[in-house]
């Protein structure tokens, strides 16, 4: 049987889609805490990465550090074998730019 660890991977992996962390909290019925590091360690091996899908706020110059632009909450995705690799976060959309 697989560890939970490999679990979580697949998991991503069959979702399909990025994936919430407490959507998978509640699917593992672990701690988010627990959980983070557990996604923490895919994305330090490169399996994994975070999807940023927080809006950016134009009008005032802060960024996503606005006080009104609403904090998503974090999001997980398999980082294809066919990517080339990456040094920059990727773009909200995946279908842009």
């Amino acid at each position: 049987m697989p560890s939970v660890l490999s679990q979580v991977l697949q998991a991503v992996e069959a979702a399909g889609e990025p994936c919430t962390l407490a959507q998978l909290a509640r699917q593992f019925d672990l701690s988010p805490a627990m959980l983070e590091e557990m996604l923490t360690y895919w994305v330090r091996k490169g399996r994994l990465r975070e999807v940023d899908s927080s809006p950016a706020c134009a009008t005032c110059g802060r960024g996503a550090s606005c006080p009104f632009v609403a904090k998503m909450p974090r999001t997980y995705e398999v980082v294809r074998d066919d990517e080339p690799p990456c040094d920059t976060p990727a773009p909200v959309c995946r279908h842009c730019g």
